[in-house]
């Protein structure tokens, strides 16, 4: 048996894991990589799909119409479910709805899509006619991607959001998730790579649906055969021992959020939730519209699909380079710092992409003169952009996100969980949508995001505000309950 003596300085910074703890982490980490696969291919997919369309804004009304009310359903039934199961029948019940619906795109939806598309009630005349819908109108439309679109986004929050990582906390101490999270982030950066060549080199949108619908089948087998193992060997994982709880009635949605509510803990945590979800969808929404004009001035609707497998690919390489020499160090300096790095790395990338777009005919001299245009070469710094922002998502935000989690009971974690997690990264995203869609409204925005996208900029400023007040409060409150978790009980 192996103790739990100190590593050394480089030790501590490339692979801060025991050899005790590899039985725990490999299959984590494979079980990671599936489904940020599957995450990755889904988010690029939908977004491509509605590209499709020639409506790129259509991406804001599914969104708020769409997204937001799809996932406070999916939570409602979450909540059900996890009343009457455990929970690993939970995260196979979850796993396999969306192989279902993935599978029935695949098979049936997109094969079909010519008669299911509805040219007739909503076509070009319509859409010009109500031009000032015409995003609204156009999910309508084409309510197949919309469906896809909306099951994709469900994906993050219920496979990747709440299902692996409610499953990694109860397995998972306070201080070995601080070694152990953000190194799991290696395989979403692997994810990242894979799924931009997967991009790269299959022509056929569909055909990357049905691979997810394949890695889909993996992850439910590789889970069945990780949480059998450890049930037959609870004392080989060093779970650690909580003390013992009284044992409580579950809620349903309704009074989880009344739970919630009371509580002085998850709200901060649904604040950081939010603030994020806000960030990155301004963010993205102002990047996407220069993204899609780009393809349109170009006549090349390629362009997209490039910028996106470069995104994928991008993000997972930075993401390998910050977990393998920055997570550690950055990590051993305290929660509260870790935690403010991705909204600091936001702030930046923000003041940058901005400056960038409203500079952009001064650099028009710089960009002729890297074989570039202003325009494109504005889409490659909101690509950059992107792929810090979501590289310190993947490696800080997320671990110390659930690390806020594991000290809090049963109820809080299953149920506040599914609340801040469900609702509350939808709830970011849905705002944010709203907003935008009004924007689009011609009397209020000029009918186009681009008219309104300095202010959208002062709206992030205001919200990373918030998200860094949020951490300020949450990191006492963080430490409080750290002092009172037992550690784990080696075997």
């Amino acid at each position: 048996m192996e103790s739990n003596k100190e590593f050394g300085r480089l030790r501590s910074v490339i692979f801060p894991i025991y050899r005790h703890e590899l039985r725990k982490f490999i299959p984590l980490a494979l079980i990671f990589f599936v489904i940020s696969l599957n995450y990755s291919v889904l988010r690029n997919v939908k977004d491509l799909f509605i590209f499709s369309t020639g409506v790129g804004e259509t991406i804001n009304y599914i969104k708020t119409v769409g997204v937001l009310p799809f996932t406070i359903i999916l939570t409602i039934i979450y909540g059900r479910i996890s009343r009457m199961v455990d929970r690993d029948t939970r995260f196979v019940i979850v796993v396999s709805y969306f192989l279902v619906f993935f599978g029935f795109f695949y098979f049936f939806l997109y094969p079909n899509m010519d008669r299911l598309v509805l040219y007739k009630w909503l076509g070009e005349d319509t859409l010009k006619k109500y031009a000032r819908w015409q995003g609204f109108l156009t999910s309508i439309k084409y309510w197949p991607f919309s469906l896809l679109y909306m099951n994709a986004e469900a994906w993050g929050t219920f496979v990747l959001g709440i299902s692996f990582w409610t499953f990694a906390n109860e397995i998972t101490s306070s201080e070995q998730a601080k070694r152990i999270y953000s190194f799991l982030s290696l395989s979403s950066g692997a994810a990242l790579i894979v799924s931009g060549i997967f991009l790269t080199t299959l022509a056929n949108l569909n055909l990357l649906v049905g691979l997810t619908f394949l890695l889909m089948l993996l992850l439910l087998g590789m889970y069945v055969a990780f949480a059998r193992d450890i049930r037959k060997n609870p004392s080989l994982y060093r779970i650690a021992q909580k003390q013992e709880k009284k044992k409580k009635v579950k809620k349903s949605f309704i009074e989880s959020l009344k739970f919630l509510a009371k509580s002085n803990y998850l709200p901060l945590i649904a604040i950081l939730v939010i603030s994020y979800g806000m960030v990155i969808n301004f963010f993205e929404s102002v990047w996407k519209v220069h993204l899609a004009e780009l393809g349109n001035a170009l006549g090349d609707s390629s362009v997209s699909k490039m910028i996106y497998a470069k995104q994928s690919i991008y993000t997972g390489v930075l993401l390998i380079f910050f977990v393998t020499f920055l997570a550690s160090p950055i990590i051993a300096r305290g929660w509260r710092f870790a935690a403010s790095v991705t909204p600091i790395v936001a702030l930046v990338a923000t003041l940058f992409f901005f400056s960038t777009l409203y500079f952009k005919d001064s650099l028009g001299p710089i960009a002729y003169s890297l074989g570039s245009t202003p325009a494109l070469l504005a889409a490659e710094f909101g690509l950059v952009n992107v792929v810090f922002i979501k590289s310190a998502k993947y490696v800080l935000f997320d671990p110390t996100k659930e690390r806020a989690y594991i000290p809090l009971d049963e109820e809080s974690k299953t149920q506040g969980k599914a609340a801040v997690d469900g609702v509350g990264s939808r709830l970011g995203k849905g705002l944010s949508s709203l907003i935008l869609s009004a924007y689009l409204i011609p009397q209020l925005g000029g009918g186009s995001i681009i008219k309104v996208q300095y202010l959208i900029f002062f709206i992030i400023l205001l919200a990373l505000v918030g998200w860094l007040a949020a951490i300020s409060r949450l990191s006492v409150k963080f430490h409080e309950f750290t002092k009172q978790e037992p550690l784990p009980k080696a075997p």
